[in-house]
């Protein structure tokens, strides 16, 4: 996917989220090329805002690159991953749990896809290091995205079961999400 496409579909998740989410659940690729084709662009533009945010207002030099990298890559990159992974599988538990047809793929398929208003969240408080509480604000999209993902995904089955999986991973994701923050404040503050 190259990044005019992948600009495309982050506008188009944003602005029509259940259209594109109907779309993209009828869409399927193997976890290799998913993660090269959304996740890695993603990551790599993570990167270079980041260190152009920082290098632009002042807060590291091109001489800092390894301290930019411990003391703020890292972290990030690290809590994005970690919650990706742990936000799969919780799914994956829950669609099992509700009697859902359960698919470690399509649960990785459907957090990926949810994780976008994440990602460019990430991107431009990279830019922007001042605005990062404003723009982790904007990151709760994710979770209305992962709404409309679920409706779409299961479409076919019973909408009070879609509902109650969908309000217990949401809730369940939050609280995990501020365990995960408050743990990397520890760690890396």
């Amino acid at each position: 996917m190259n990044i005019k496409s992948l600009l495309n579909l982050t506008i188009d998740l944003l602005g029509k989220p259940t259209v594109t989410a109907s779309v993209l659940s009828g869409e399927t690729k193997d976890f290799a090329s998913l993660l090269k084709d959304v996740a890695l662009p993603y990551f790599i533009a993570i990167i270079a805002a980041e260190f152009v945010g920082h290098v632009m207002f002042g807060t590291y030099m091109f001489r800092d690159s390894l301290s930019f990298i411990t003391n703020e890559l890292v972290p990030r990159l690290s809590l994005l991953l970690i919650s990706g992974l742990l936000f799969t599988l919780l799914l994956h538990e829950i669609l099992h749990y509700y009697s859902l047809n359960a698919n470690l793929l399509r649960s990785f398929y459907i957090i990926t896809y949810s994780f976008i208003p994440i990602f460019a969240a990430s991107i431009l408080s990279g830019l922007l290091p001042k605005l990062t509480p404003l723009f982790n604000l904007s990151g709760l999209y994710s979770y209305y995205l992962l709404w409309c993902m679920l409706k779409a995904e299961y479409s076919d089955s019973d909408n009070k079961k879609i509902r109650n999986a969908t309000m217990t991973s949401i809730a369940i994701m939050i609280l995990l999400h501020w365990a995960l923050v408050g743990c990397e404040n520890l760690i890396f503050n």
